[in-house]
Parts: structure tokens; C-alpha cells; sequence
């Protein structure tokens, strides 16, 4: 399903035809951490990002095109959000989890129960034209006919986008630091930002 927003953008449900661009989102949003995942699912010659590519084509897990929608300008795809509803786990135990990806999973646990953002980005040539506010818009108001009293999303701190966040009505509610791949990596932190759903 398709409709029009007042900046000439289009929106739709992913397809699968759009796993090259959900896979280059996720690189985006995740500084990178989508592709170390990958690079360990990596078969016969593919390259992580293919694996990125394949994941995206496929009906299950939370990085499925399944649960993502696109913004358009022109045909072309410039943004996109992949979110879906989490509940609580229980106790997190990331004893056996690559210490990078620690903190993320301690979080994601503080958003629970919540529709969770795990994906939205918008290509650099296409911001700041509303691609990004509106799919928020638009999977809000899907969560809210689904019951769900509240969105999360879990940012860097120093992303600008937190402004936008925080505009839309996100609260930062919880920050963990970053887990260092190497010790050059620069000193960060993961943020933890809900909305209530009125």
C-alpha cells in the first residue's frame, strides 16, 4: 500500500527487491555492527554484505524486510525503518555475547515491552526533508492500533538524529557505554530513548 505525503514522498511496505538498500540502512544505523554480525554468517563466497542482502530477503528475524517500510522520491528508495514489537525476556545474561554487542542487548531489554525501532536511516543526498519523521509517523500509528503504549529506540549519543528524537516526543530513558571493538575506537555511548503512544 502506497500514500503521499505532502513533501512528495511515497511510502510502502518493503519488498524484497529493497534488501541492497535495507542492508546499506542497517550498515548505516549500526556504525557498522550489522556487517560483523554478517561476516560470521558469511557462505561460500559471499561477502557480508550479501549475507546483509540475504538476511533482508528472508520472512523471519527482526532485520526482514517483513517488518520494514520505505520512503520514495522519484521511484527511488532514500529511507527506510525496520521495527516490530519486543517483550521482556527476562534476566540478560551476555556472558556468552561479543562484548560489543553487550550493551545494545541490555538495552533492548530496558525498552521491552515497546515497538521497537531497530532500524532507520535515510541516504546522506536525502535528509532533512521529512522522509525520516513520517515513517515514524507511520509505524506509530501502527503500533497504536496495536495496542502498544510506547516506541523505543536505541541511538549513539552523538547522532544528530537525537535532536529529531527528541523533537518527535523521545525521552531519553537509559545510556550504556559503547564496548570497544579496539582500543582506538573513540569513547561513546548507546542511548536508550522511549516515546509514550497517546
Amino acid at each position: 500500500m502506497t500514500f503521499h505525503h505532502t513533501q512528495g514522498l511515497a511510502f510502502r511496505s518493503a519488498r524484497q527487491e529493497d534488501a541492497e538498500d535495507l542492508a546499506h540502512f542497517a550498515v548505516m544505523a549500526s556504525k557498522g555492527l550489522s556487517k560483523m554480525t554478517w561476516e560470521g554468517l558469511r557462505q561460500g563466497d559471499e561477502t557480508a554484505f550479501d549475507v546483509g542482502c540475504r538476511r533482508a530477503r528472508e520472512g523471519t528475524g527482526g532485520f526482514s524486510y517483513r517488518n520494514a517500510d520505505v520512503a520514495l522520491c522519484d521511484s527511488k528508495v532514500i529511507s527506510a525503518i525496520i521495527s516490530y514489537p519486543i517483550t521482556p525476556s527476562g534476566p540478560v545474561d551476555t556472558s556468552d555475547v561479543p562484548p560489543i554487542f553487550a550493551p545494545l542487548i541490555v538495552l533492548e531489554e530496558q525498552a521491552a515491552p515497546s515497538w521497537y525501532v531497530n532500524i532507520l536511516a535515510t541516504y546522506p543526498e536525502s535528509r532533512g526533508i521529512g522522509a525520516a519523521s513520517a515513517l515514524i509517523a507511520l509505524v506509530e500509528g501502527r503500533a497504536k492500533r496495536r495496542g502498544h503504549a510506547r516506541m523505543s529506540i536505541i541511538v549513539d549519543a552523538v547522532n544528530p538524529a537525537m535532536d529529531l528524537y527528541a523533537h518527535l516526543g523521545f525521552v531519553e530513558t537509559g545510556r550504556v557505554a559503547f564496548a570497544k571493538a579496539t582500543p582506538e575506537d573513540p569513547d561513546g555511548f548507546w542511548v536508550l530513548m522511549i516515546k509514550p503512544i497517546s
